[in-house]
């Protein structure tokens, strides 16, 4: 029961693609006993796969029992390895009345929508983008009703389901905030579809799930899908390069540019309290570190000042928000006397490079727990060898690695540039359970991604 659990958990997690899914089960057999750190959607798909799978496995056992008799126990050495392209055989007989059930359900959130009168904005980007929909929801809550899009939720079909299960609540929003995911160009086109954004916000574009779309290009050309299908204003942060360097290539209606010059007298808060700084004449504070946040919370203020908002408004609201869960999320471990940094939900670059900034303003010992980053294709190696070079340079006390495939080229690096300070280990389970032997009082550790049980 657990091995088929364990097919369906992994096409799942692959979003239902084919080729990835064989290729990660043919690639390693591991997946017959794998740990997963989360579960199952039960959505109606996977149940139809997993009961239907159980008929099919019944079915042609009974059948081979019927044909050969005992001699049919040696059809269970050849249905385990079988058992993916069962699965598979399954999934494209079902795929018409999938594909007309999806198309329905859409067609139906697409005309409740239409019926509310709240205005969406879209938000996408290869980083940042939970981040400025809490910061943007926050922000426009002040003075406006507000629905937004949860953060496992940013697919086209995910959208539509969110949208017909929250009538009441679309019924009375002014604005509906919409994080949109992609793993390939036409997946914003096909969110923009259903929501028909008015206004929309691009955090920035770098080599996140490079794997998938195969080419750099291709992300730039999938991320401003968003910004040609806004029909009102686009707002952009021109503090990221490729999005910089490639906007004038795309249809944008109305514009607004932020980057690091639109805020100034910034300040790092002491003992992790957070920033401030100035926007509009106004002395804004946040309990998040990054410094990045602060070209976000201007992109979100930005644009709350063109739909009416008083900025006055927002100081208050912003400045009392929480932090992001598992986004650079101070932990303080009174007992241990020690400061958890949990960035356990960010997996690029930037992202790291931020991590590393925040973690550099420890007084005590600085560590980092992480087994690297995830979908760089053939970047893979060059990023972690960089990477290493970069832990490397911020003169870490200890670095924790938990191996995978990326590992190998960060603790290469570290032995051909003479950095001894790092571990490896064998899983995440191994190094949390070291972790207490490894820290001591006044260390500060930050965990910097959480590799996904798809990957290796």
């Amino acid at each position: 029961m657990s091995i088929v659990r364990n097919l369906i958990y992994i096409l799942q997690r692959e979003s239902y693609d084919i080729g990835r899914f064989l290729s990660f089960i043919y690639r390693d057999w591991h997946w017959r006993s794998l740990q997963k750190r989360q579960s199952i959607d039960w959505t109606a798909k996977a149940r139809v796969l997993y009961f239907s799978l159980w008929f099919l496995i019944a079915v042609l056992i009974i059948s081979f029992i019927y044909a050969w008799h005992w001699w049919a126990l040696l059809f269970l050495f050849i249905l385990v390895p079988a058992l993916p392209l069962l699965v598979i055989l399954i999934l494209l007989l079902f795929y018409p009345i999938d594909y007309f059930l999806k198309k329905r359900v859409v067609s139906r959130a697409r005309k409740a929508l239409l019926k509310t009168r709240a205005k969406v904005i879209g938000i996408t980007g290869s980083y940042g983008k939970t981040s400025l929909k809490e910061i943007l929801a926050t922000i426009l809550s002040s003075s406006f009703r507000v629905v937004k899009t949860p953060s496992n939720v940013n697919t086209d079909l995910g959208i539509a389901y969110f949208i017909l299960s929250h009538g009441a609540e679309m019924a009375a929003a002014d604005f509906f905030i919409v994080e949109m995911g992609a793993y390939q160009r036409g997946d914003i086109a096909k969110i923009c579809d259903l929501v028909q954004p008015e206004y929309s916000l691009l955090t920035g574009i770098n080599e996140s799930h490079l794997e998938r779309f195969g080419h750099l290009q291709n992300t730039i050309q999938a991320k401003f899908e968003l910004g040609e299908r806004t029909s009102k204003l686009a707002v952009l942060n021109l503090a990221d390069r490729n999005i910089k360097d490639n906007y004038a290539r795309f249809n944008l209606p109305d514009k607004l540019y932020i980057d690091e010059n639109s805020v100034n007298d910034i300040k790092i808060l002491p003992d992790f309290s957070g920033l401030s700084f100035r926007y509009e004449g106004l002395i804004f504070s946040t309990r998040l570190l990054a410094r990045h946040n602060i070209v976000l919370i201007a992109m979100a203020l930005a644009l709350a000042k063109k739909l009416g908002l008083d900025l006055a408004k927002a100081v208050g609201p912003l400045a009392a928000a929480p932090h992001l869960k598992n986004r650079l999320e101070p932990i303080w471990n009174a007992a241990a006397k020690l400061l958890i940094i949990d960035d356990s939900y960010n997996g690029n670059w930037q992202g790291f490079m931020s991590g590393l900034e925040v973690l550099g303003r420890a007084a005590g010992r600085k560590l980092v727990i992480t087994p690297g980053l995830v979908e760089l294709g053939a970047q893979k190696e060059a990023r972690h060898r960089e990477l290493a070079r970069v832990y490397a340079s911020k003169n870490l006390d200890l670095v924790l690695l938990i191996k995978n495939s990326a590992t190998n080229y960060i603790a290469d690096e570290f032995a051909r540039i003479g950095f001894p300070r790092y571990k490896v280990y064998p899983d995440a389970t191994s190094a949390h359970q070291d972790l207490g032997a490894v820290l001591r009082a006044g260390d500060t550790i930050i965990f910097q991604n959480d590799w996904p049980d798809n990957y290796k």
